[in-house]
């Protein structure tokens, strides 16, 4: 491939990146000119394809593996190509990991609490128990790499939450993926009916929150929060 001349060497770079709150890759395409590749770029596997679709195609079914693929065409007047699969690792990734912002708990505190006043329901504090409960859910779907109220153990989230010690008259749940903010998951739970009635329900006053970020797989974050409220006789129990 040092061999071949620049104006017949041709490679495409197909990108495939998480949108906010969706589980799905919209495709993004560019177009250089490079003599060879010889760079640790994230390349784990390479065919011999006679399409960018049928490229395409190879990185989707090994997905979460396949972050996105680079196109080698030596000589553009002949259809073959080499479909360089790349998993986004190495010292000179082709494809950027997108890493999350830290998630703030103060600042989802305040933003949650401004956002209830706002609507007349009155503010939450934070469970570290409910903290506990998000967490190990959200770390159960990184594992799985699934988006679910289910854990894999078949427990729901009443179930996890009282695992934590914590009895409640009403609990529920928000989960989502692929956001790579707070901000971005708090304004899509906020766009989905069902999520904002449970960030609004006026019949709660503690919640938890949690975030993890697993970069091998498709989704690569996954938040989970509870809002709640205990029974009365848990307060009873705490006074005494």
């Amino acid at each position: 491939m040092k061999n071949k001349t620049w104006a017949r060497a041709s490679v495409v770079i197909l990108g495939f990146f998480i949108t906010a709150g969706s589980a799905f890759a919209t495709p993004e395409s560019t177009q250089k000119l490079i003599g060879f590749f010889d760079a640790d770029d994230g390349t784990y596997a390479v065919e011999t394809v006679l399409s960018i679709e049928a490229c395409k195609a190879l990185c989707e079914a090994d997905r979460p593996t396949c972050r996105g693929t680079v196109i080698y065409q030596a000589d553009v007047t002949k259809p073959d190509m080499q479909c360089r699969l790349n998993d986004g690792s190495g010292e000179e990734p082709a494809f950027e990991t997108p890493v999350p912002e830290t998630l703030d708990f103060d600042k989802a505190l305040s933003d949650l609490n401004a956002y209830r006043i706002l609507k007349g329901v009155p503010a939450l504090t934070y469970d570290e128990r409910l903290n506990r409960a998000c967490d190990i859910h959200a770390h159960d779907l990184a594992t799985a790499d699934i988006i679910s109220h289910t854990g894999t153990d078949g427990s729901s989230h009443g179930d996890r939450v009282q695992r934590q010690g914590y009895y409640f008259s009403i609990a529920g749940e928000n989960v989502a993926t692929g956001q790579m903010s707070w901000e971005a998951a708090f304004d899509s739970w906020k766009n989905s009916p069902p999520h904002n009635e449970n960030m609004l329900r006026d019949d709660v006053s503690q919640f938890g929150l949690a975030l993890v970020y697993e970069p091998t797989t498709s989704h690569m974050t996954y938040w989970a929060m509870i809002v709640a409220h205990p029974l009365e006789n848990e307060y009873s129990a705490d006074v005494n």
